[in-house]
This record gives C-alpha cells, sequence and structure tokens, in this order.
C-alpha cells in the first residue's frame, strides 16, 4: 500500500474500519473473505482482508458457469438469511443508517416523465410507482444484507467473485446493514435479465428460492423500488468524489493466492 496515509478519521476511513466489523461480525461459513487484521499507526489506518482470487461471476447465458454460479449464489444467500443475524452482527451495523429504505424513482418519474423512457415503463409508471410506495413499510427486517450490491445496475456483479477454492464470495461489506430475506437475493434478478436472461425465466428462479418465495410483496415491492432507484440515478449528473479519496493514491498488489492480504 502505498501514497498518502488515510486520514485517522473521514467517511473513507470510517467505511473501512465499519467493513472490518462487519466482517469479523458475520456467522460462519458466511460468503465473505476472511477479515487477517486492523491495524492504526500514527496516521496510517489499515484493514487487512483476505484477496478472492478468482474474476467477477459471469452471469451471461453464453456462460458455461452462468447457471451454477446463479444457483450457488442464491443457495449462500438463502442459507445466509434462514436466520436472523447473530447478535454481534446487528450490533456492528447498527450505527450505520441503511438506506436500502429510501430506494425509489418511479414516483419522481411519474411525476415528470423522460421523454427517452423506455414504453414498457412509460406504460406501467403508475404501477410501477404504487409498487414503489409500499416498499418503505415492507424495508425492515432482521437478515443480513449486503447493503451494497442495489446502488447501480452493475454494482451487484462487481460484489461477487468466483473464488477458485470458496466459490462465489461477496465482496465490499461496507453498507452492511439488516433487512428482509429478500434483498440481495431479489437484487440478483435484474443482474440476470441485463445479462440476457428472459425475464419470465427469471421470474421463476425468484419463485424457486427460499428468500424470495417466502415473501413475494416485499420482493416486489423492493425490485420495484430497486428499478425506480437506477432509472432515476441514470439520469442525475455523477456526484465528486468522497474527500478522503482526493489525497490518497493507493497501490494494490495483486497476491500470489487468496491467503495472502492486501491492504
Amino acid at each position: 500500500m502505498g501514497g498518502q496515509p488515510l486520514p485517522v478519521a473521514g467517511p473513507l476511513t470510517d467505511a473501512n474500519v465499519h467493513e472490518a466489523a462487519v466482517l469479523g461480525s458475520l456467522p460462519p461459513g458466511a460468503p465473505a473473505p476472511d477479515l487477517l487484521g486492523t491495524h492504526r499507526a500514527a496516521d496510517w489506518t489499515a484493514v487487512v482482508i483476505a484477496h478472492p482470487d478468482g474474476p467477477h461471476p459471469d452471469f451471461s447465458p453464453a456462460s458455461g458457469d452462468a447457471d451454477a454460479d446463479a444457483a450457488q449464489t442464491w443457495a449462500l444467500l438463502d442459507k445466509l438469511t434462514s436466520s436472523p443475524a447473530p447478535a454481534s452482527y446487528a450490533a456492528a451495523v447498527s450505527s450505520t443508517p441503511s438506506t436500502t429504505a429510501a430506494l425509489h424513482g418511479w414516483d419522481e418519474l411519474l411525476a415528470d416523465p423522460p421523454a427517452d423512457l423506455a414504453p414498457a415503463a412509460r406504460d406501467r409508471l403508475e404501477q410501477l410507482a404504487e409498487l414503489e410506495a409500499a416498499w418503505p413499510g415492507l424495508a425492515h427486517g432482521d437478515r443480513i444484507v449486503h447493503g451494497d450490491r442495489t446502488s447501480t445496475a452493475t454494482c451487484g456483479r462487481d460484489n461477487m467473485v468466483r473464488d477458485h477454492h470458496l466459490g462465489v464470495t461477496f465482496v465490499d461489506r461496507a453498507h452492511a446493514t439488516t433487512g428482509p430475506a429478500c434483498i440481495d437475493a431479489a437484487s440478483l434478478a435484474p443482474q440476470l435479465i441485463l445479462a440476457g436472461h428472459a425475464p419470465a425465466d427469471v421470474a421463476r428462479l425468484l419463485r424457486d428460492h427460499a428468500a424470495t418465495a417466502s415473501s413475494p410483496e416485499t420482493t416486489t415491492a423492493f425490485l420495484a423500488a430497486l428499478t425506480g432507484h437506477w432509472h432515476r440515478n441514470a439520469r442525475q449528473p455523477v456526484p465528486p468524489a468522497p474527500p478522503d479519496c482526493a489525497p490518497t493514491n493507493t497501490a494494490r498488489r495483486q497476491p500470489a493466492s487468496r491467503s495472502s492480504p492486501t491492504a
């Protein structure tokens, strides 16, 4: 790790330290990289996490790994959310407000429909806004939620690594929170559609998995809010980088194996 040190306190440092607390509180066998340690010295704050060794999953129908990756991902999420989050995890995320409940966008698009909105969405704007409006009342729960797989249409895939030893692993948990069991599993659905899978096939998969099948109303409301959030954000200017990023030039060295740390 090189360049200017991260400040002892600040948004980026706080996010890294929060992620360390989350990783240290996950139940055994959770699909996450190992936390190797947190170290502070003078003006440095270093969070050391094992490097997942592998590519991002390829969910495109042409990929020979698509079905296996999707099936493993949903199976991991079903297992992870089958019971309430451990008390240690709930404590680790308690000081970080969840932004998941605030997802929305169709309401704003309904008030002022953009000219380039797809006809399929334009024809259903009132229905989408109505489904989305139900989400805040359904957004709370006691299950583990990644929390950063919903910010953009590409974020879900980018936050997964197909580790050569562990299989599908979820990384970047700085926004981890608690919520309904269906959130992370449902957020995989639009990733599959964007990769080229038929919506009808994805809907069937949602009905086949415990985390989403057990709460269809919550799953539908979440997906409406999520896609509304994406559509709205796609029309907004890109926000500036966090203040901590400006003076920081961090170099990452590719480890030789998964057990090698990166800081």
